[in-house]
């Protein structure tokens, strides 16, 4: 994990990130999906979030946009009935999948991340030299248990296992896994309304995001649900294998691109993914940050 930098690869990059981010995030409203007794599906506050009722309170698995807290608050105690909310995994970073932090954080959660989702959150971070900070949480909204390789939660009947995927779409990036309800969270590494794009400037890269789908396959059976970032339906196993197969070939020839001398125009130029749009929508940002992911680790020097 590393705060800044001020290597050129990383000057001129993802200044479209935040501006991406912000358009799959907007939604009408909110809604809910019971997916079992006791766990809702929340969809609309920015990115998908779960939340699980136990005999203690609540608990959720990512939080959506913190402009949507209250919002979120409400649609969960209403589908699950009131009580406090103790316990809160955030799978990565990105402001919105962490926008419950502060509120719950202030009334004394447990805020459970990897290591470097702790300090991405407790950090400045800048895309670009000259644009806008992305400033941290506070010290109470910053996860206050981590992990480096994952852990396990019991909540009331249900297990909760959490894991890390490296690199796959940030440096500290947790799948969940609820084996009663077989549920799987995919956190940022699928989208699920288009391309993974991997935040490269805070250490995701495109063969992390092709590791980090066949380390979530491992986790599916023909029934498991999958919740993915931003989809509104849920996926399974075979959603992921058919994306895998896409992501695994283009993330081979990007690399064979970067190798050619290729730069970001040039690989757009050469439309790899072109007969993947009908599926996977417009691949531009998805192109170049993916092949722009390859700079720190086949042009070390660029």
């Amino acid at each position: 994990m590393r705060a800044s930098t001020t290597r050129r690869a990383f000057m001129g990059s993802l200044s479209a990130w935040a501006w991406m981010m912000s358009a799959r995030a907007a939604a009408p409203r909110l809604e809910a999906e019971l997916l079992g007794d006791g766990l809702v599906w929340i969809r609309g506050a920015g990115a998908n979030l779960l939340a699980l009722r136990e005999p203690r309170g609540l608990v959720f698995i990512d939080g959506g946009h913190a402009r949507h807290a209250d919002e979120v608050l409400r649609l969960a105690a209403r589908e699950l009935g009131p009580g406090p909310a103790h316990t809160l995994v955030n799978t990565h970073w990105h402001a919105e999948h962490t926008g419950l932090n502060d509120r719950l954080g202030r009334d004394g959660a447990t805020i459970i991340a990897h290591e470097h989702t702790r300090l991405w959150l407790s950090t400045t971070v800048r895309y670009t030299p000259d644009g806008p900070p992305i400033r941290p949480l506070p010290r109470h909204a910053q996860p206050n248990r981590t992990t480096w390789t994952g852990g396990e939660l019991a909540v009331g009947e249900e297990r909760l296992t959490y894991a890390l995927m490296p690199q796959a779409h940030t440096d500290g990036d947790l799948y969940v896994k609820l084996a009663r309800a077989n549920v799987l969270v995919t956190g940022g590494v699928v989208a699920g309304n288009g391309w993974p794009v991997p935040d490269w400037v805070t250490g995701g890269w495109i063969n992390g995001t092709v590791s980090g789908y066949r380390t979530l396959i491992a986790q599916c059976d023909a029934d498991t649900r999958v919740l993915t970032a931003y989809g509104t339906r849920l996926y399974r196993k075979a959603d992921l294998e058919a994306e895998l197969e896409i992501l695994a070939r283009l993330s081979g020839e990007l690399a064979r691109m970067m190798r050619a001398g290729f730069g970001p125009a040039d690989v757009l130029a050469a439309e790899p993914a072109k007969d993947h749009v009908a599926r996977m929508g417009d691949p531009t940002q998805f192109l170049t940050e993916s092949f722009k992911s390859l700079w720190p680790r086949l042009a070390p020097d660029a």
